[in-house]
């Protein structure tokens, strides 16, 4: 679909959340850990801001939001 709609000048995006969202109504429903990864709706709806902004000669056709811990790179 984004190779057949690029030319027209409309991206399309895949986006792959990855983790859980930290909404109300997780928070009040499941039994998180202490130190359970969230994902931030807001730091989600950046990403989604972000693919907006792109200009057309680095267009991404797909992105990964996912929490993020310092724990990946030890």
């Amino acid at each position: 679909m984004a190779r057949e709609l690029w030319p027209q000048g409309i991206h399309v995006s895949h986006v792959i959340i990855d983790g859980v969202m930290d909404t109300p109504k997780v928070r009040q429903n499941y039994s998180l850990e202490p130190n359970e990864l969230l994902i931030s709706p807001a730091d989600v709806a950046e990403s989604y801001w972000h693919l907006v902004q792109q200009p057309k000669s680095s267009w991404a056709f797909e992105i990964a939001v996912r929490p993020h811990t310092e724990t990946f790179f030890e």
